[in-house]
């Protein structure tokens, strides 16, 4: 056993009386690992006993034993959040600590635990050049281990190690941010919007290590939901956790949420874009067009690095003004569209329900297809735009209530290329859409169909889809010149015209979901 210095001034022997059995419990899930790696079983007893009521920022520390240089490097391995290395340098070999130092800062690219070399030899001194190089903290030697010295030498490791992990994680946040800052306006629904805060903001908590599980501990859940007010009215239009239920309903009548509701209510007085709650926070907008959106997120303030969070929350109040900017045009755009559209249907003797069965059918199929949720919304309404070239029809043959003759049909023919000629026009996306629609909606799978006689995939997927829905809503719905047939009759039809008149996979994908078709029909029925 190496001789350890006790000068009665600088090293307290209190401990010794200490029975083990009132070892002081751990009064937090969290603590620091230490790492104690030296040949001698002297030095861990002493080493425990000596730092047995240590705590660092309240947080105390778990002692992880090793008596080998390779037992060492398989603790570090597995226990990679070591926050500091007490090495001795001469174990089984007389290298064995500078090896341990290469795998940790070489092989594991670890820079942030804190290694302290020491040794029982004076003699073996390590080289300038490893400590500079290798970013050794401290050496000391075995006959320096008095209780001063160690609690000096542990609180100026932990220190630098806690300042070490914050940069890091200071860092990694802001590239995050730079990258959130680009991602934020691509969202394409409040719920999305709700689901990306949550995975962003997760990046931005303090960090802690768990008792239990040795990791870093994750303490944000995913309760939270947006509010929007208009006309003194406060909807939830999108929750998520424990909150998902209250979606599509008005705060004020839920009980449970009151206080929060009082903190939302007294957001317009607030100079600061976020307010913290007890349990959580809220950031808000300033408004478009009367109406506001609120967020709240469920997580302690004491969390977060307040500075970073708010650096956060000022791109998100950016993003959401944006968002409900988009949002207000994308309706616009959606009311004009589908108001231009019944207009015509009823020019043409349609019914407005038509345009709305129509844009829910295609919503329906492309969903089935596995288009993604950008893609049918803007195809729902894209397709209710098929039937725009029917505009330049006479009345006489559009509301002719009886069969139409030869000359008839080539003139009706024509709104396919009519349509076409007006949509075109527009690079917008749902209006690209609506021109590959309009044009080929009355090609035939076998080539037999207008006005190109295209066939197979050299008809538009979205058009090969539209002929399916165009042709089922016509048949099962009353026309001017003809009844409705019943949905059965309707599926038998439409099967035996599969490999024909439609693309044979996607009326099966069309007919499997016939339950979800009915539905649409009779709820938007005429």
């Amino acid at each position: 056993m190496y001789n350890f210095n006790f000068e009665d001034s600088k090293f307290d022997l209190d401990f010794l009386a200490v029975d083990s059995g009132s070892k002081k419990m751990l009064s937090s899930n969290t603590f620091y690992k230490i790492i104690v790696a030296d040949d001698d079983k002297d030095v861990h007893t002493l080493t425990d006993m000596l730092f047995q009521d240590f705590d660092f920022e309240n947080s105390p520390l778990q002692l992880i034993h090793t008596f080998s240089g390779k037992e060492t490097i398989r603790a570090i391995n597995a226990h990679e959040d070591t926050a500091v290395l007490l090495l001795d340098v001469v174990m089984e070999e007389m290298n064995s600590g500078i090896k341990v130092v290469e795998h940790i800062r070489q092989v594991q690219k670890n820079k942030f635990t804190r290694i302290v070399l020491r040794t029982g030899q004076p003699g073996y001194a390590p080289e300038e050049s490893l400590i500079r190089d290798y970013d050794i903290n401290d050496y000391k030697l075995k006959t320096e281990m008095t209780r001063q010295k160690l609690y000096t030498m542990m609180y100026s490791c932990l220190r630098s190690y806690r300042d070490l992990i914050q940069i890091e994680t200071t860092k990694k946040s802001l590239e995050e941010m730079v990258k959130i800052s680009g991602e934020l306006f691509q969202k394409n629904s409040f719920d999305e919007f709700l689901d990306s805060i949550f995975q962003h903001i997760k990046l931005f908590q303090k960090y802690n290590y768990d008792f239990d599980k040795s990791i870093i501990e994750k303490r944000i859940s995913n309760n939270g939901f947006i509010v929007a007010s208009c006309a003194n009215e406060f909807k939830i239009i999108s929750a998520s956790g424990k909150y998902k239920s209250y979606k599509n309903t008005s705060i004020e009548e839920n009980i449970e949420l009151q206080d929060i509701f009082a903190k939302i209510s007294n957001c317009k007085h607030s100079n600061k874009n976020i307010v913290f709650t007890e349990k959580g926070f809220i950031f808000f907008n300033k408004g478009v067009q009367n109406s506001r959106t609120f967020v709240y997120i469920e997580s302690k303030k004491e969390n977060f690095d307040e500075a970073l969070i708010q650096l956060l929350i000022n791109n998100y109040v950016f993003a959401l003004e944006n968002y409900q900017l988009g949002d207000l045009l994308i309706k616009s755009q959606k009311d004009i569209i589908f108001t231009l559209s019944e207009t015509i249907e009823r020019h043409s003797n349609e019914t407005s329900n038509h345009v709305k069965r129509v844009s829910l059918l295609m919503k329906f199929l492309a969903s089935r297809y596995g288009l993604d949720k950008k893609e049918c919304e803007t195809l729902a309404i894209s397709s209710v735009l098929h039937d725009i070239g029917k505009i330049g029809i006479p009345d006489s043959i559009l509301k002719k209530p009886a069969r139409l003759s030869a000359d008839e049909f080539e003139i009706i023919k024509n709104h396919t290329t009519i349509g076409y000629d007006i949509l075109r026009q527009n690079n917008h996306p749902h209006f690209e859409k609506a021109a590959q629609i309009a044009y080929c909606h009355h090609e035939k799978y076998d080539g037999s169909g207008y006005p190109r006689g295209l066939s197979k995939t050299n008809i538009p997927l979205y058009a090969r889809m539209m002929a399916i829905i165009d042709v089922f809503d016509a048949l099962v719905s009353k026309r001017c010149y003809k009844e409705s047939y019943p949905i059965n009759e309707v599926v038998d039809i439409m099967r035996n015209e599969s490999g024909k008149h439609f693309d044979p996979i996607l009326l099966n994908m069309f007919l499997e979901g016939i339950d979800e078709v009915k539905d649409i029909i009779y709820s938007h029925n005429d």
